[in-house]
């Protein structure tokens, strides 16, 4: 008997290990990915949301020039810009309102960690490491590019926590086994290890939303009123993140309905008393947590409400953006399958996280009611109803970006390794393959995607190339809405140097209206440019897929690509994730129906005729076109390939 407790005792110590050494594996497969190639784009912020966020962040000090909270100078206020310079090295707007349609409380934290690491950086002396240098804000280094180291490895760090946060869930509902799939899965998932690479606030969003589903399961499980007022102040934080993360209140309320009916022998006014109490102290969590972390939301409520206000214009399409244009015609819904399916995540995991929800959507109701099952069927209902609630209501917007669906793709991952493994155990013939084929399609995916930034990035290719190749006297036509290039800054030994710039004009062509009037200045200057550089497809894109609305600026593309303008393709650079040898690109060039004359330039023989999402595309891995005014051809010619006939 002893021998064989003891027997037992060392398989179970071994499983153990097996199990942690597994999960430390997987997180350390999840910072990798992550965590390497924070300079991606040589901290030049490529990412506009980034940008901006970043430069936010240099204007706000704790200890501000006002005292007074309610004085618009005072520079914790996210939306006014302070009156005096408070940061060397970039040149920021001074005393004017600002847009900052983002939550406070992330912005908060970035500046707060900066500040703690430039306080240790004082201690450390000179440091060589280029990262490492930003990071503590040591020697030559700028504020604003510490924001930028920072804000990326807090994304990295939120990530992890979301990984680990993904592992206990799966593993509460069904098992070690269940857990370590969820955890692998999302350490792989490509949609979220490019947005760890970004310093915006999507990663902490996901964290918190997850968080708060965690709590809720926990609070199903025990009962215990703890949880829920933890719930609801992770609510308050989460939608301090960001607005859209009031829909966690759908979930909240769905884990108090299923608590107490699974409890009460009948549905009586009492039980409904109790629920309606039960939600009066996590609401009063949530609001109390909301205001510390945001208290100019509170105290400049209007500039809170009419930054909100713009970004419900803008997702609802009210909008003339050409970044907004391209989601015109698309399928709610089915628009964020085929791009998780295609680029962001891969068909393998996409198909297994919708067949996974709807088959434990399909089990849930048939345990129905919930008082004959248990708290184990709740918190699958609670999950469930997050999921569906929130890809309803998002996923039918008019702007359908593929990061929207973030804070539900680590739930659907969960649904993805329950229907793995439960095939698994129905049959291991034929379960192992599937679960091998998933996971290992995912992680190759992930790998090669990160391997991706080993080359430079597009607009730094293409910038160096001009300095190279181009007087600095020749004018340069650059796209509005689109980064200017070439980049004013570029890397050598380790410092970011400011090159002196090109004489750059920026073509507004996806104006509206698309008229004969509008393209006259234009024309004027495309006679007497040198260069045209196209930096992505984010003008020509909408234009093609709305050509409708844009019919001479089709022709003045079509023109600009097939040389009838006079210009010649110079350079076409991008990078780009393979997968066994395939290319993972796009061709935003054909897919448009576009005819590039010189189209050897640009085409590897292997890429695909469909193109990606452009917020997929253009800040990591854009195609960047260079044109050269070769023909020198004039002002009529160009008026009547653009507004002659149609």
């Amino acid at each position: 008997m002893i021998k064989a407790y003891f027997r037992g005792y060392s398989v179970s110590r071994i499983v153990g290990n097996q199990n942690k050494l597994g999960i430390i594996a997987i997180i350390a497969f999840c910072v990798v990915c992550r965590g390497s190639h924070i300079t991606w784009d040589d901290l030049l912020q490529t990412h506009p949301d980034e940008r901006y966020i970043n430069l936010v962040a240099t204007s706000i000090e704790f200890f501000g020039t006002s005292s007074d909270a309610n004085d618009s100078e005072s520079r914790l206020n996210p939306f006014y810009w302070p009156d005096t310079k408070t940061t060397r090295g970039i040149e920021i707007p001074r005393g004017e309102p600002r847009l900052f349609a983002y939550g406070h409380a992330p912005l908060y934290l970035r500046v707060a960690v900066a500040k703690g690491l430039s306080f240790v950086g004082k201690f450390l002396g000179t440091i060589d490491d280029y990262v490492l240098r930003h990071l503590f804000l040591s020697g030559d280094s700028l504020e604003i590019l510490q924001m930028v180291v920072v804000g990326r490895y807090l994304s990295v760090l939120a990530d992890c926590i979301t990984l680990l946060i993904v592992y206990f869930i799966a593993k509460k509902l069904e098992g070690q086994l269940v857990g370590l799939i969820s955890a692998g899965l999302f350490a792989a998932s490509v949609q979220f290890i490019q947005q760890a690479h970004y310093g915006t606030f999507d990663s902490l969003l996901t964290t918190a939303v997850t968080a708060v589903l965690w709590v809720l399961v926990l609070y199903l499980e025990s009962g215990k009123v703890r949880y829920l007022n933890i719930a609801g102040g992770a609510i308050g934080l989460a939608v301090g993140i960001k607005a859209t993360a009031l829909l966690l209140v759908i979930p909240a309320f769905t884990a108090i309905l299923c608590y107490e009916f699974v409890r009460a022998e009948d549905v009586k006014l009492r039980v409904v008393r109790k629920i309606l109490e039960l939600l009066i102290v996590p609401g009063l969590y949530a609001l109390v947590v909301f205001i510390v972390c945001n208290p100019y939301a509170v105290i400049e409520w209007k500039e809170y409400l009419s930054n909100i206000a713009l970004q419900s214009y803008m997702v609802r399409g009210l909008v003339d953006w050409p970044f907004i244009l391209q989601y015109k015609n698309t399928t709610p819904y089915i628009y964020h399958i085929i791009e998780q399916g295609r680029w962001t995540i891969g068909w393998p995991l996409t198909i297994f996280m919708y067949a996974g929800t709807t088959v434990l959507g399909k089990q849930v109701i048939s345990r129905f009611p919930l008082k004959k099952t248990g708290y184990d069927v709740a918190q699958r209902l609670v999950l469930l109803i997050w999921v569906l609630s929130y890809f309803m209501l998002i996923g039918g917007l008019y702007v359908k970006y593929p990061r929207y669906m973030l804070p539900i793709i680590p739930i659907q991952i969960i649904f993805a390794a329950i229907l793995l493994v439960r095939i698994l155990k129905v049959s291991i013939t034929y379960g192992l393959p599937v679960i091998l084929v998933v996971v290992s399609t995912t992680a190759v995916y992930a790998i090669e995607y990160v391997r991706m930034y080993d080359q430079p990035h597009p607009w730094i290719v293409a910038s160096n190339w001009m300095y190279r190749n181009v007087d600095i006297g020749d004018t340069v036509l650059i796209e509005k809405w689109d980064h200017p290039l070439p980049m004013p800054q570029v890397r050598q030994l380790d410092k970011l140097v400011f090159i002196e710039g090109f004489d750059t004009v920026a073509l507004n062509l996806a104006e509206l209206p698309d008229t004969e009037q509008k393209f006259a200045p234009i024309v004027e200057d495309i006679v007497q440019a040198d260069y045209i550089i196209v930096a992505s497809n984010r003008n020509y894109g909408p234009v093609y897929g709305n050509s409708e609305l844009f019919p001479y600026s089709v022709k003045y593309y079509q023109g600009l690509f097939d040389g009838t303008l006079g210009y010649s393709l110079e350079l076409a650079e991008t990078r780009h994730p393979s997968f066994f040898g395939i290319s993972l690109r796009g061709d935003p060039i054909g897919s448009a129906g576009i005819n590039l004359r010189d189209d050897k330039k640009h085409y590897d023989h292997m890429h695909r005729s469909v193109v990606a999402d452009e917020s997929f595309t253009v800040y990591d891995h854009p195609l960047v076109l260079v044109f050269y005014n070769e023909s020198k051809l004039g002002y009529d010619h160009m008026m009547d390939v653009i507004v002659g006939k149609q």
